[in-house]
């Protein structure tokens, strides 16, 4: 999803290759599909990756330096 809430229109067969191509990544067309397969999958990865977090998420929010001490004698 895009930050919209919106997904992107899937990318065809032809956009895939298109962009292993300008990725440098020369592959023999019999494992052309195994790469169209696989970007489905990473899409959906990055998907999952790119939803909005909460700003307290971040580590600096959540670190307590001071639980790190050494305990006093």
């Amino acid at each position: 999803m895009t930050s919209c809430g919106m997904t992107k229109p899937p990318l065809t067969d032809d956009d895939i290759k298109r962009l292993a191509q300008q990725a440098g990544i020369d592959l023999p067309a019999e494992f052309m599909p195994e790469l169209i397969e696989a970007y489905g999958h990473v899409r959906q990865m990055v998907e999952r990756l790119s939803t909005p977090r909460p700003r307290g998420d971040e580590p600096a929010h959540v670190f307590v330096a001071s639980a790190f001490k050494p305990a006093k004698e």
